[in-house]
């Protein structure tokens, strides 16, 4: 049986990881100390937890595509598709995300518990709601009335 802490340490590992690379090729270099992401010029430190994966978005993400495309009748087909982009497309922008909340960290102190607690979760969070709408999307789904012919 896979051990699931681990797991999801290597997860967050990795996606610190690449944040910190990423934060490199934009001249704002973070060093590791111990568990810490550390910026030895700001004296700026952070500390990467699971939920900087935004692992908790993907998840409700599914659920909300799974129960709510059940009740629209959305196709299965579709809704994995759609799954399947939203899922990619929050990975990309969390690792976005964290990029430019470490960034605001290490040159705009003062702005980084807003940017960390309220501005980059909201657009994430925003941002699966969208997906989850364009998924639902009435246009998308096949008429319940045949070709033609009128309610009434």
């Amino acid at each position: 049986m896979a051990n699931i802490p681990s797991t999801l340490d290597a997860v967050t590992l990795a996606t610190a990881e690449l944040a910190r690379a990423m934060l490199e090729r934009l001249d704002t270099p973070l060093a590791w100390q111990g568990d810490r992401l550390h910026h030895g010029a700001s004296g700026f430190v952070a500390q990467m937890h699971f939920d900087c994966t935004a692992g908790w978005l993907v998840a409700v993400l599914l659920l909300a595509m799974t129960a709510l495309g059940s009740l629209a009748r959305v196709p299965w087909r579709r809704l994995a598709r759609w799954a399947a982009v939203g899922m990619a497309v929050i990975v990309v922008l969390n690792q976005l995300r964290l990029v430019v909340v470490l960034w605001v960290g290490v040159h705009a102190p003062a702005l980084f518990d807003v940017m960390h607690e309220w501005v980059s979760p909201l657009a994430l969070v925003a941002m699966g709601a969208a997906i989850v709408m364009a998924a639902l999307r009435p246009g998308a789904r096949p008429s319940s009335h045949p070709a033609g012919a009128t309610a009434g």
